[in-house]
């Protein structure tokens, strides 16, 4: 983290804020984009080389936003009065799209802020005011971008915000602070020259306003774990923080299993009698003696031995090697690094499964995964935390800067209608009890148990009520 925001919020009063935490998130970051230091090597010529990698950082990421949400998911609010201006929010935030981006975010990093800005608003007797040309927008940031300030109850009520910008052709640091007071929140912006840290004036953005609302304009996202690092300034901790080695296993095994068909070739084995030697100049000035070969491809086919001369007892010049692949031996290794990062990182140790076109039933596959519907449980709980807070901060600017007839004092709802996190045996029998306690029609219950659609479930019952009928006749006998 630069210095010139620690001391500009020391200035705000907030000084115990421990900066060596942003290097973890850094770490994080850099098996998320799959480019690590662990990851190079350099062969016995000195050449560097870079290992095969499967990348199971962000895929764990991918998986999570997959599990917890679906763009099926659907947001709305217990107020009538609330319903279309919730249904504008979610078009003008882009929501479905931005909502895995924002778990992807809070996985790797550990928390995912949003926030609710205004363009082209302005202040008149120290209110915020709308005209013809304000808009709204969401803003998106990782955990690298965001510093809590002060946190009630378990809550981080007061929060800053900061990111790169240029103003004036200067490079500059843009920190957005957000702080509740006894009058509501206070929003306050302020750019930073990166080199120095003295203050840049900036006439297109407000310097501060007051919200008149205890409801913050800002939303964060973390992983349902405890972060066990120390001055962590309250942030989250990253879905596999405790899991890199197991994401090195992956790579590692991976790297073991792709060389072995890179060097699994057939190699021939020469007497070094038959090599020719060049004499290549090194950047030091050095000569570095190497044998001469047709190209990279043709090298890995040979081998020398010897010290050059022929003796008495060397029979051949030249035998062939064709190496057995450990084709079996690599795909278990492979296999068990990943089902431990699937078990570390909170997936299940069944997450990752090559079965070769096997097909596993629902029922055995929600048996398999009960430990990760529990941890997705957690996670959508905070999800929906989430969600709710983005929606309540656009219908608290819709009141109050926009004037529309809503109000941010509702239940957000985000409905699973995939049920995926639901236990599916236990739906059944949760039917089978409301059908014979007469609560849910047999239509209802075809439905749920079934997931038919009405018209098919209608289409069913009355197969089965001719079957049955049909049955029922007695057939007269000679």
């Amino acid at each position: 983290m630069n210095s010139y925001i620690l001391q500009y919020l020391g200035k705000l009063g907030y000084k115990n804020i421990s900066s060596s935490y942003y290097n973890y998130i850094k770490l994080w970051e850099d098996w998320y984009k799959n480019d690590v230091v662990f990851h190079k090597y350099t062969d016995s010529y000195g050449q560097e080389r870079k290992m095969f990698t499967l990348g199971m950082a962000k895929r764990v990421c991918e998986d999570w936003a997959s599990v917890i949400y679906s763009d099926r998911d659907e947001i709305t609010t217990d107020k009538k009065n609330n319903k279309k201006y919730v249904e504008t929010l979610i078009k003008d935030f882009n929501l479905v799209e931005e909502i895995p981006r924002c778990i992807e975010k809070a996985s790797w990093s550990g928390t995912c802020g949003a926030i609710i800005r205004l363009k082209n608003a302005k202040v008149i007797d120290n209110v915020l005011t709308a005209d013809a040309n304000t808009t709204k927008e969401l803003i998106k940031v990782n955990a690298r971008q965001i510093v809590p300030l002060r946190k009630e109850h378990g809550k981080i009520v007061d929060v800053a915000f900061f990111s790169k910008t240029m103003v004036k052709e200067t490079n500059t640091i843009y920190v957005e602070v957000h702080q509740l007071t006894s009058k509501g929140y206070k929003i306050s912006n302020v750019y930073l020259n990166e080199n120095d840290g003295a203050e840049i004036t900036n006439d297109n953005v407000i310097k501060s306003y007051e919200t008149k609302s205890n409801m913050p304009l800002f939303s964060l996202l973390m992983p349902p774990k405890d972060n066990p690092i120390e001055d962590n300034n309250s942030l989250g901790y990253s879905v596999y923080g405790d899991a890199i080695d197991q994401v090195k296993g992956c790579d590692m095994t991976y790297h073991n299993f792709m060389q072995d068909f890179v060097l699994g070739g057939k190699k021939l084995i020469y007497n070094k009698k038959l090599i020719k030697y060049i004499s290549v100049l090194q950047t030091d000035g050095t000569y570095l003696e190497m044998p001469a070969y047709p190209d990279d491809i043709a090298k890995q086919q040979f081998m020398e031995v010897g010290d050059g001369t022929l003796g008495e007892n060397d029979k051949e010049l030249l035998h062939e090697y064709n190496p057995a692949l450990r084709v079996e031996d690599n795909k278990n290794g492979v296999q068990f690094s990943l089902d431990l990062l699937s078990f570390k990182a909170g997936l299940g140790i069944k997450k990752y499964q090559f079965n070769g076109g096997t097909i596993v039933t629902a029922t055995q596959y929600v048996g398999d995964q009960q430990d990760l519907i529990q941890n997705a449980k957690k996670y959508r709980d905070n999800l929906s935390q989430f969600i709710s807070g983005i929606i309540k901060a656009g219908l608290l600017i819709g009141r109050l800067i926009f004037k529309q007839n809503v109000t941010e004092d509702c239940n957000v709802i985000i409905d699973n209608v995939d049920g995926f996190m639901q236990d599916e045996e236990a739906i059944k029998q949760s039917a089978r009890e409301d059908l014979a306690l007469g609560v849910i029609s047999k239509i209802e219950y075809r439905m749920t148990v079934y997931h038919e659609t009405e018209e098919v479930a209608k289409q069913m019952l009355a197969k089965l009520d001719a079957e049955n009928t049909i049955k029922s006749i007695d057939v007269p006998t000679k």
